[in-house]
């Protein structure tokens, strides 16, 4: 069953080593996967469902951060320790915002900070946290690495 989503063909290509151990740990070697795959295509899927899982479930319970962009807001999650960290900053003027990525925004910010309002709060941190943040990025937000939120906090702090 899957609990995220399936990974792309592009994923799985990038994973080819991790897949192939997997696939071997299940018995199933390079001729037995090529049949699978021909022979039964819904039970192939099923095998890469499940490895879609394990890894998703590993790298969104790691994820650092989120970051969500929207027409005139920008919010980041700060995952790392209980309670999560939450910073919501409404534009309450108009800028350019639709160029912003998770590698700039802090320029956003910085280029804006007369016209936002920040709300701040915490939540007490999911022992689901991979399934909260598979949530989050079907709703839009969008990875953010340890250097990206590490120079936002440390923008905010010196705000």
């Amino acid at each position: 069953m899957l609990k995220f989503r399936s990974l792309t063909a592009q994923e799985l290509a990038e994973l080819e080593t991790e897949f192939k151990q997997f696939l071997i740990l299940n018995e199933l070697y390079d001729a037995e996967w090529r049949a699978l795959a021909s022979q039964d295509p819904a039970k192939a899927q099923g095998f890469i469902d499940l490895f879609s899982n394990i890894v998703l479930e590993k790298a969104y319970s790691h994820m650092p951060g989120l970051l969500q962009i929207g027409d005139n807001f920008v919010s980041v999650f700060d995952l790392r320790q209980d309670p999560w960290q939450l910073y919501h900053f409404q534009l309450t003027k108009q800028a350019e915002i639709g160029q912003v990525t998770a590698q700039n925004f802090v320029k956003l910010l910085h280029d804006n900070w007369q016209n936002l309002t920040l709300h701040s709060g915490s939540k007490k941190s999911s022992e689901h946290k991979s399934s909260e943040v598979f949530t989050l990025i079907s709703k839009g937000a969008m990875p953010l690495h340890q250097s990206a939120l590490q120079e936002f906090l440390q923008y905010l702090n010196a705000k």
